[in-house]
């Protein structure tokens, strides 16, 4: 539960990166409204608010830093953008009002979906700077740079350095390393379905970027929610 230096701290944050965000172009007013409800969700389902809301920022800080750097600037984000890399984890934060008994299973789904979000972005956005070709994940055949579906071992690395910045963050709240591995895991499943679904369905215009990214995110979190079940129940 939020005390009100906690929601003082949240409130200056939010209003900090919302004008950050829409002077620097970095997101359209609607992606700028949509990320401050992400952000409000996190804190207002989470049964640790302000943890939840920690990892929010922690992904959008750091996906936004390799998208503009090196002299690499993306195209203004919108509302899509956010909700195809959110929606899986607030669906995961609300469905702990709803089951409160598994609590603990929906919020390591909640970073499993972060894990994933990510871990694509600094794929993509890492990745691309890589010296050899592409592979397509799904014929293992040489593609161009930013085709849909093509994976580097410099994207994978970036990945995984991804995922294990939100596993240092759960590790460093819960102390449990069995499920800061699974959060790692999470966001290595939920980048490579990303790339599976983009080589698959994007590639052919049948399912958008918001499409796979929703999959890709929402990967993670079953992946982190089952396996929690499995393992840790």
């Amino acid at each position: 539960m939020l005390i009100l230096t906690d929601f003082l701290i949240v409130a200056i944050v939010l209003v900090f990166f919302s004008i950050v965000s829409y002077a620097l172009k970095l997101l359209d007013f609607q992606g700028v409204l949509i990320a401050n409800v992400v952000g409000l969700a996190a804190i207002t389902f989470s049964p640790n608010p302000l943890l939840s809301f920690l990892t929010v920022v922690v992904f959008f800080v750091i996906g936004e830093v390799a998208s503009n750097f090196p002299k690499k600037k993306h195209e203004k984000r919108n509302i899509w953008n956010v909700v195809g890399n959110s929606l899986p984890a607030l669906v995961a934060l609300c469905l702990i009002i709803s089951f409160p008994e598994k609590s603990f299973l929906f919020e390591l789904a909640f970073f499993g979906a972060i894990s994933a979000a990510l871990s694509d972005t600094l794929s993509s956005e890492i990745g691309y700077f890589s010296k050899s070709l592409p592979i397509s994940i799904i014929t293992f055949k040489k593609v161009p740079k930013g085709e849909d579906g093509g994976v580097t071992i410099l994207g994978e690395l970036a990945a995984l350095f991804g995922a294990i910045i939100i596993s240092i963050i759960y590790f460093l709240a819960y102390q449990n390393m069995v499920s800061a591995i699974i959060v790692i895991f999470a966001g290595m499943v939920g980048t490579n379905v990303d790339s599976i679904m983009g080589a698959l369905f994007e590639t052919k215009k049948i399912l958008s970027n918001t499409h796979v990214n929703l999959i890709g995110c929402a990967s993670g979190a079953i992946f982190a929610f089952l396996v929690g079940l499995i393992f840790l129940i």
